[in-house]
């Protein structure tokens, strides 16, 4: 583990006590699972954490990235059992480009007036056919509330530079999903990894949408 100086932040007690924790717990345990194939080699691990909120950068992470890790990727990632999210990952800087999926509800929600065509949950497999919508839900914790049609897909190819997270989907309660008998069990096996993209809009890509198959 790193233990030098604490690096300064906004005063945001939750960032505090985050980082209260990072530097006095000892690694527990790490996110073990392999990078994919198809990006393992357009990225660099910056730092991993587990589901105790240790973090362990690299040496590779600057000033700037440390804050924008703790405060903006893990902070909003990160979730506790029930509530979604991951529950482990890593921090990944993209060298080269890649893409990343997004299946969506193509009609706007009536309360926005926006669909959710971007946001902050990816992954780097593109949906293949065959594969049902109630299948997609399992592998990736997708309720109906967060995603209800599934109906459309978009590819975004980000340039290197960005920060992205990478880790197994933590499970999703049928409270959280507001629908009765609606629940997902969380990606114990590691088989179906999510990417989080905190802040979508600052990143600089390339997008191009389709129909869902």
């Amino acid at each position: 583990m790193n233990r030098k100086a604490p690096f300064l932040f906004p005063a945001n007690t939750t960032i505090i006590a985050t980082l209260a924790l990072i530097l006095v717990l000892p690694v527990l345990s790490r996110a073990d699972f392999p990078l994919p194939d198809e990006i393992v080699d357009n990225v660099e691990i910056i730092a991993t954490f587990d589901s105790k909120q240790v973090v362990t950068p690299t040496e590779k992470a600057g000033y700037a990235e440390q804050q924008h890790i703790y405060a903006n990727l893990i902070g909003n990632a990160l979730k506790t059992e029930g509530k979604g999210g991951v529950y482990e990952g890593k921090v990944l800087k993209v060298k080269k480009t890649f893409p990343i999926f997004r299946v969506y509800t193509k009609r706007e929600n009536p309360q926005t007036g926006r669909n959710n065509r971007l946001g902050g949950w990816w992954t780097h497999v593109p949906p293949a056919k065959g594969i049902s919508k109630s299948d997609y839900r399992r592998r990736y914790e997708i309720c109906e509330s967060f995603n209800h049609d599934l109906d459309r897909v978009v590819q975004c190819r980000i340039y290197p530079g960005a920060l992205l997270l990478i880790g197994p989907g933590q499970s999703v309660t049928e409270d959280l999903c507001a629908k009765p008998g609606e629940s997902y069990a969380s990606d114990t096996k590691k088989e179906n990894l999510q990417i989080f993209v905190f802040d979508m809009y600052n990143h600089s890509f390339q997008i191009r949408d389709a129909l869902a198959p």
